[in-house]
Formats: C-alpha cells, sequence, structure tokens
C-alpha cells in the first residue's frame, strides 16, 4: 500500500534557523531518507522551495487566474513529502513517527487512491 508523508512545519529562512540547525536538520533527513530506502520502502522525496516560490492556478469564471504565493495562508507549509510502500496503515505511522520534522511540525499520512506507473493508472493495493 503506498502511502504519503506529507511534512508540514513552520517556514524558516536559512538566516533565523541558523547554519548549525540547518546542517542538523539535512542530517537527520539524510539520515531518514537512508532509513527508507535501506527498508526497501521509499518510492519517492522532495523537499519544497519556500512557499514564496509557490505559483497558483485556478480557473475561475472560466478564466485562468495564476497568483503569486500559497494558496492557504497558513504558519505552517507544505515543506517535503515522502512517498512509501508498505503494508498498512500502522507501518506508515510507525514511519511517519520517526519524521525528523514531526518534533517542529505536522505530518500528514495519507493513502494514495491510485497512481500512474508504465503507461498506466493502477489501483493502490
Amino acid at each position: 500500500m503506498r502511502y504519503m508523508l506529507l511534512l508540514h512545519y513552520p517556514e524558516m529562512t536559512t538566516e533565523s534557523l541558523g547554519a548549525e540547525a540547518l546542517e542538523e536538520g539535512q542530517r537527520a533527513f539524510h539520515s531518514y531518507a537512508s532509513a527508507l530506502d535501506a527498508a526497501g520502502v521509499l518510492l519517492a522525496a522532495e523537499v519544497l522551495q519556500p512557499s514564496v516560490s509557490t505559483t497558483t492556478v485556478r480557473l475561475a469564471d472560466g478564466s485562468l487566474q495564476v497568483q503569486d504565493g500559497p494558496f492557504a495562508d497558513t504558519k505552517e507549509q507544505l515543506g517535503g513529502t515522502f512517498v512509501i510502500d508498505v503494508p498498512d496503515l500502522d507501518a506508515a505511522l510507525a514511519w511517519a513517527a520517526k519524521a525528523p520534522s514531526v518534533a517542529w511540525g505536522t505530518v500528514e499520512v495519507r493513502p494514495g487512491a491510485v497512481f500512474y506507473a508504465d503507461g498506466a493508472w493502477r489501483p493502490n493495493a
């Protein structure tokens, strides 16, 4: 079963965080990704650019609207994702609990419905 771990946490600049804390976080996420990979459950991982680099696209009244900035105005932003393939929700929750960002943010665990692979949509099972 494929699950996406969505990492939500307060955004900080390198300056406000500090170089030492940034390096510590990078090491922690490297270790986490390596553990997922070594366990054979990691399908993908991505750290996102800060939300100020977001562009939002929507269709309103038949007109395409392009807006700079994130859709949601919240203190926590989506900072990254991990896609894992594990037997069940309990296994996904166990991996989510080990995410470094769980100490300062939220890890949303969401099962996939379908996924695209080898030219076709496939059910998540």
